[in-house]
């Protein structure tokens, strides 16, 4: 019989957390759950010219990275789980964690590199909470925004918006392209949703059946995930905010 997963899910004092010097972090979140933000992150890192990780802060029972690692590496002492998939590192952090503040502090790097923060928790959340998650996500120079290209996936990426910084906004939006988005869902699009979309700062993330249906394993991520991802990194290099 497997063993239950530990909880740590009590929200630890306020702890803070600085990035290595030279190291691009790149904050993911979704609109909703199973949006497919997990996809997103990995997409995002896969695509980076030199080294990159992904640290995935959910729970260890909500884990879209679970199966996708090559090979598994074990834990570390600062509260994580790594595996590897070709150059990119898979973090991903043990137990079932039910706040925010409880996942630990990335591991320290010494190199640099892409970091891709999949936060796992839902947007409100992670703002109302003190430790780095929270500093993180009104801090950083860019936060993608995962959504689907659904009337209800379109109103969560309007709210979503409305609770970030929306000048530091770019959306991935999961799904049929824009131009075959159906009439109701193209005229329920909101004013922040249009205002990206004028801004070139919406991007279209083709779904793949297989995928869809088998989650991320070791298997290849599709040629056509891995252009829109190329497309979403390049407007996250572009930020000023990311300037090396």
């Amino acid at each position: 019989m497997t063993p239950p997963l530990a909880t740590v899910g009590t929200p630890k004092p306020a702890e803070r957390w600085t990035p290595a010097s030279g190291e691009l972090v790149v904050p993911v979140v979704g609109a909703a759950g199973s949006c497919g933000a997990t996809t997103v992150a990995l997409a995002l890192a896969t695509v980076v010219e030199g080294r990159a990780r992904v640290v995935e802060c959910a729970s260890a029972s909500m884990s879209g990275l679970a199966a996708a690692s090559m090979t598994e590496l074990g834990a570390d002492d600062h509260g994580w789980v790594h595996g590897t998939r070709d150059q990119v590192r898979l973090d991903r952090a043990p137990g079932v964690r039910t706040h925010p503040d409880a996942v630990p502090t990335p591991s320290p790097i010494d190199t640099r590199e892409v970091t891709v923060i999949d936060v796992g928790f839902r947007v409100e959340q992670v703002l109302d909470g003190h430790a780095w998650l929270s500093s993180l996500l009104t801090n950083a120079g860019s936060v993608v925004v995962v959504a689907r290209a659904t009337i209800p996936g379109l109103r969560r990426l309007e709210s979503t918006l409305h609770l970030l910084d929306a000048e530091r906004t770019i959306a991935a939006v999961l799904g049929q392209p824009r131009r075959r988005w159906p009439r109701a869902a193209t005229h329920g699009v909101g004013g922040l949703t249009a205002a990206l979309v004028a801004d070139g700062r919406l991007v279209e993330i083709p779904e793949d059946r297989i995928l869809a249906l088998h989650g991320l394993t070791p298997a290849p991520l599709p040629a056509r995930l891995l252009t829109a991802a190329g497309a979403l990194l390049s407007l996250i290099e572009g930020t000023p905010h990311h300037a090396h």
